[in-house]
């Protein structure tokens, strides 16, 4: 449990990173390759995957698609970063290998329920965080190139291996 742990907090510090160094009219500034989507808009689907992980942790039922979608956290870098640092101070309570269910979104109306675990969840959250901070990236070297970017920053940890870098 503890390596979920350090990577997931190793995300937020990367994050927490970009929010201090993003101005408010950048964080929330619409992107021609978002398809007018921010990074504000990014930050906040990552945040909100990991406050889903929560809940649904305490309930047994976990549901991405059921997220608040708080405008706050896209405008305000700010409260996202409070609201980041909130959810790695909870960290620590959902390291177990508890049994969870999650409430999966296809096409259409039904939507299916699947048998998980927290660490799987854990796993898929710290993923999904690498794949959007990946498109940060990208915005941010397009658009904000005064701001530094990790070149690790959105890749996983498998091709930094492959990649040999050090």
């Amino acid at each position: 449990m503890q390596h979920i742990t350090k990577a997931i907090l190793h995300v937020i510090n990367q994050i927490d990173g970009l929010l201090e160094a993003l101005e408010p009219a950048e964080y929330s500034l619409p992107l021609p390759e978002f398809d007018g989507s921010s990074l504000g808009q990014h930050f906040r689907h990552i945040l909100e995957f990991c406050q889903c992980l929560e809940k649904g942790s305490k309930q047994g039922l976990i549901d991405y698609a059921g997220r608040d979608r708080n405008l706050l956290y896209e405008q305000d870098p700010t409260a996202t970063l409070a609201a980041f640092e909130a959810f790695s101070c909870k960290l620590d309570a959902l390291t177990s290998d508890q049994t969870v269910h999650v409430k999966a979104e296809f096409f259409g109306d039904d939507r299916p329920v699947y048998k998980s675990s927290l660490c799987r969840e854990l796993m898929f959250v710290y993923d999904h965080a690498i794949h959007h901070l990946a498109m940060i990236k990208i915005g941010c070297r397009c658009h904000f190139p005064h701001i530094y970017t990790d070149p690790k920053l959105g890749v996983s940890p498998s091709t930094i291996k492959s990649r040999q870098w050090t």
